[in-house]
């Protein structure tokens, strides 16, 4: 609920009290005062109606009912009731009701207060109603202490309240913030990056092995097919591919249309990234079978994997992007370019890395464009 609502609620419902005791202390007497003063109850109450109006209407109407009922008081009563002290609590609660982005309109609200108060101390220290004897005074002055106590717990309460839920909402923004960091970089060069280890990412690694896949006959699903579901095919593919990348430790690096491109042994350094990639073109390779089974239609990959030394690194100071370059990505990316559906191609580097652990198949010397005449082979599976 709105701190300006609350605010004047409570100025409501203490403005009852007041003319009930006025009332049951002398209503002939007091009388002015009751047809004075009671409109409060509903002035103060319709506060919330004024929202509607702007973002600080609310605000502003109830300071100035607050203000204008607060000298009237004051007038008839005189400063020796104690009611000068709701111009001290009511500017106290200036901040929270107008908000920290209108700081000037409060502190504005808080200077009329202080400037109320003072003048109510000068020139209204006897009051105007007859009837409002020095009994009366000290009645009204031990009412309105504890109602003055209880307006500034209340805006004690509300400040740390929002100091509470601004510090919730920041640490949520962060953890997102975070997160998305984790999702666009891998962990440990988000991890570098957040803690000013260094202003540019670049690694050299010497062993690393590459993987690119692409999903065979895309272009003309993507002629057919609604955009929804072709969105909704992709997404099917690729999550499946993320959950395996993950699965078997390596770095998920892009996605560029329907390619998909992996690299092991990066950011971090692992002996056996060549067999991980391996045991994950595999799975890919079966993961597409069955969703060729979900959609009643060959849903075919091609892959290209090669292994050797890569540069890594992020780009950009906008858009984060971390990346590989070197003769091993081209390699690698020219394995699935040349390759064949539903199978693994892998250059020489790479097969002499496990040939001792899984089964190769000689494709034979095929051209490759920028490379020439080279040697290729398929992965078949691990050796028995």
């Amino acid at each position: 609920m709105d701190v300006t609502n609350i605010v004047a609620l409570l100025a409501s419902l203490m403005t009852i009290p007041y003319i009930l005791l006025y009332a049951l202390y002398d209503y002939q007497g007091l009388l002015p005062a009751i047809a004075a003063l009671s409109p409060q109850i509903v002035l103060y109450a319709i506060t919330p109606c004024f929202h509607r109006l702007g973002p600080c209407a609310a605000a502003i109407y109830f300071s100035s009912m607050w203000l204008a009922f607060g000298v009237l008081c004051c007038f008839l009563f005189g400063s020796a009731s104690g009611l000068p002290l709701f111009f001290l609590t009511g500017a106290a609660a200036t901040m929270l009701i107008f908000g920290a982005e209108r700081f000037l309109l409060s502190v504005l609200v808080a200077v009329l207060a202080l400037v109320a108060f003072l003048c109510v101390e000068v020139f209204f220290k006897t009051p105007a109603l007859a009837a409002a004897d020095p009994a009366l005074i000290e009645i009204l002055f031990f009412i309105t202490v504890p109602f003055a106590f209880l307006l500034i717990v209340t805006t004690v309460y509300f400040a740390f309240e929002e100091a509470s839920q601004a510090e919730v909402a920041l640490e949520k923004e962060y953890r997102f913030s975070e997160k998305l960091l984790e999702n666009m970089l891998p962990r440990a060069v988000a991890a570098r990056l957040r803690h000013g280890d260094t202003s540019m990412i670049a690694d050299q690694i010497c062993s690393a092995t590459i993987l690119f896949a692409d999903i065979v006959d895309f272009t003309p699903r993507a002629a057919k097919w609604p955009p929804q579901e072709l969105v909704t095919f992709l997404g099917r593919v690729f999550c499946c591919f993320d959950d395996l990348a993950a699965g078997h430790g390596l770095e998920k690096i892009k996605t560029i249309g329907d390619a998909y491109m992996v690299a092991g042994g990066l950011p971090e350094p692992c002996a056996d990234h060549a067999e991980r990639m391996a045991l994950m073109a595999l799975d890919m390779v079966e993961r597409c079978r069955q969703i060729s089974v979900e959609y009643g239609e060959p849903v075919d990959v091609r892959i290209g994997l090669e292994s050797g030394p890569v540069v890594a690194g992020v780009i950009s100071s906008s858009k984060l992007l971390y990346d590989v370059w070197g003769d091993t990505v081209n390699t690698a990316a020219r394995m699935e370019s040349h390759g064949v559906a539903g199978r693994i191609q892998v250059g020489d580097q790479f097969k002499s890395m496990l040939e001792d652990r899984f089964e190769f198949e000689l494709r034979g010397e095929i051209e490759v464009k920028g490379k020439g005449a080279m040697r290729v082979w398929f992965l078949k599976g691990r050796k028995p």
